[in-house]
């Protein structure tokens, strides 16, 4: 079964109306915001915020403010790429087996409130890639779902718990014009090495997939 945690693809639930993001322009926090197109005029467009590179083999922290976010529910995770040179496709998928540093992740708003936080170790977290591609993944957390039965042979799948602005696992629903701040630390590193330093790029990142609903 860890196997198919490890596969399981992110799931996204998009905001009741969709949000143009080709020509976003209100984001004022750090990293470089960029948009993605809808597969089509009546599905919502998505994005990514690229925060940075972080060590995994060394202890570490960083702090990033997010500011002017669109109001659709995003998650924040760690994008990892085999570096160029080093892809093998008769290797295994980047991070196959799971780097286990302890790792702590806190999102404030502006009054100081936690939105949402996370100490585990990062082999618990789910990872989601495309399929066939063996050299790009991205790894974040969910939190819990329960099937409720609505009818006979259907349920209804809820999450909880859900917190201040709608926060679940490592996901959340920005607050329009609300400015966070986001610490990540590498509290423990993993020394064991499930890929070596120099093989991979981990990075620090916010994404809304484009879809429909």
């Amino acid at each position: 079964m860890k196997a198919h945690r490890w596969l399981l693809t992110a799931t996204f639930a998009l905001s009741g109306c969709s949000v143009p993001l080709m020509h976003y322009d209100h984001y004022r926090g750090d990293g470089v915001f960029t948009p993605h197109a809808a597969p089509s005029a009546l599905c919502q467009d998505g994005y990514t915020v690229d925060l940075g590179k972080v060590e995994l083999d060394a202890t570490n922290e960083t702090t990033r403010t997010l500011s002017g976010l669109p109001p659709i529910e995003a998650v924040i995770g760690l994008t990892v790429e085999r570096n160029s040179g080093t892809a093998d496709t008769s290797r295994d998928e980047v991070f196959a087996t799971r780097p286990a540093p302890l790792i702590q992740l806190t999102l404030r708003d502006a009054s100081g409130r936690i939105v949402l936080s996370r100490r585990e170790r990062l082999s618990q977290w789910f990872g989601s890639r495309a399929l066939g591609d063996r050299d790009h993944a991205f790894l974040f957390q969910r939190g819990t779902e329960a099937e409720i039965p609505i009818a006979p042979g259907a349920v209804r799948v809820e999450r909880f718990p859900i917190g201040t602005d709608d926060s679940w696992g490592t996901y959340f629903k920005p607050r329009r014009d609300e400015r966070y701040t986001l610490h990540f630390a590498v509290e423990e590193p993993d020394t064991g090495g499930a890929a070596e330093p120099h093989d991979v790029n981990v990075r620090l990142q916010l994404r809304a997939v484009a879809g429909c609903p």
